[in-house]
């Protein structure tokens, strides 16, 4: 079950659309840049510019990653791939080159943290899903059956559960001697201490 979010004031919606649009300006500058060099160095081949446009990117990257926009993460990787693909191996692009590769990687772990977010504010704090999660973190390997009794549930719903926070990469069940249990991933350690700070502000 996900949690609506449409309750934010009139204000912050605002807010957030003037936010997502100067995002969605700032990448297009870069952007355009970076499509236009072909890896002649005409467009970015001088090491000052380079470093100019390095800073703007990272500002870009820093912004989007804190307003967790994960639409506009994934088109800035697309366009640093399709720009890596296009540029000469030492060739006058060279400190460009180098500069894309720690770009794409600081753009992959804000599209990643983007994405926990996401499930974090979407995944309801009151389901069983939400308090599974919140429970397996707490209890690593602790097994079904012990999350039905702690949980005061029953089997079908900790197993639908278990499924679906599962296929979202939040737990993992490995088998630990004779029984299996449930573990939370990097990933789902996140979003449940995401659940617990909105936990702790309602």
């Amino acid at each position: 079950m996900v949690a609506s979010r449409t309750g934010a004031s009139p204000a912050e919606a605002n807010t957030a659309t003037q936010s997502s649009t100067g995002l969605q300006q700032g990448l297009e500058v870069w952007a355009d840049l970076l499509r236009q060099e072909t890896g002649d160095g005409k467009f970015l081949g001088e090491q000052p510019v380079v470093n100019r446009w390095i800073a703007a990117v990272s500002r870009w990257l820093v912004d989007a990653t804190l307003l967790a926009d994960a639409a506009s993460l994934h088109q800035a990787l697309e366009v640093m791939r399709e720009a890596a693909m296009r540029l000469r191996p030492g060739g006058a692009t060279a400190h460009l080159e180098t500069a894309l590769i720690t770009l794409s990687e600081v753009a992959r772990a804000g599209l990643d943290r983007a994405r926990q977010t996401i499930l974090a504010d979407t995944l309801d704090p009151n389901s069983w899903a939400a308090r599974m999660l919140l429970l397996v973190c707490e209890r690593p390997h602790i097994t079904s059956a012990d999350i039905v009794v702690e949980l005061g549930t029953h089997e079908a719903q900790i197993s639908r559960s278990g499924k679906a926070l599962a296929e979202r990469g939040l737990l993992v069940k490995s088998r630990h001697g004779r029984s299996k249990g449930w573990h939370a991933t990097p990933r789902g350690t996140a979003t449940a201490q995401r659940l617990a700070e909105r936990g702790a502000h309602r």
